[in-house]
């Protein structure tokens, strides 16, 4: 009679798993198909799709017969991260979104699903999103995230001046933000304060990012 040989089923695999053994009984034939060198299976040199194995096996009487198994090879996930704007310091926590849902957030102020500027502070940070797939199939991701400082801003000292006296106020705005006075105020632009006790704020913009400091003119 012919021999009845068989091969040890393989589950599916995903494209980056590595070789893996392939077993023929009786042992002794020999294995051919996409991705096959000698008793070795690569899924990544398969590449994605079914591949059909074949063991062909002879035995002692010289009687041939060959059987066949399908593997399939599945790809990896494509995960994305929605886009993050650049973040001001004092910005509060934002909630990041990554596709298809389900994965794993990680880096620098990340907690979960939720980056806090603060936490992970001044400069850039990678953030990785892991998913793993229906087929158990994993990759992974990054986006950067910036986080700008606030800019630094004085409105300087305290003054007591007469009625009638002219007072000029100058920011210390050592970033080079863009600088606005409230009450009508003009940045090193003399003025005459009214009587009684006033506070003057000053506001600075750098990047989007904004900083006070008030002055009180009596």
């Amino acid at each position: 009679p012919l021999p009845t040989p068989t091969i040890d089923p393989v589950a599916d695999l995903c494209i980056d798993a590595g070789v893996v053994t392939l077993v023929g009984n009786p042992a002794g034939g020999t294995f051919s198909g996409n991705g096959v060198t000698g008793t070795d299976f690569d899924p990544g040199a398969a590449g994605v799709g079914t591949h059909t194995i074949t063991y062909d096996y002879t035995d002692g009487n010289g009687c041939s017969n060959s059987t066949t198994i399908d593997i399939t090879v599945n790809p990896l996930p494509t995960p994305t991260i929605d886009p993050v704007a650049d973040l001001c310091i004092d910005a509060g926590v934002v909630t990041l979104v990554g596709n298809p849902a389900g994965g794993t957030f990680s880096g620098n102020g990340v907690t979960g699903t939720d980056f806090d500027p603060n936490t992970a502070g001044i400069g850039t940070h990678t953030i990785t999103y892991d998913y793993t797939d229906g087929n158990g199939c994993s990759n992974s991701t990054t986006t950067d995230i910036t986080v700008l400082p606030l800019p630094s801003v004085g409105a300087g000292n305290d003054q007591d001046v007469c009625e009638g006296d002219q007072v000029t106020l100058l920011a210390n705005n050592p970033d080079g933000a863009n600088i606005s006075w409230d009450n009508g105020v003009n940045d090193g632009v003399a003025f005459t304060p009214p009587v009684g006790n006033n506070i003057y704020e000053v506001t600075a913009d750098l990047n989007g990012c904004i900083a006070t400091d008030q002055v009180i003119v009596n």
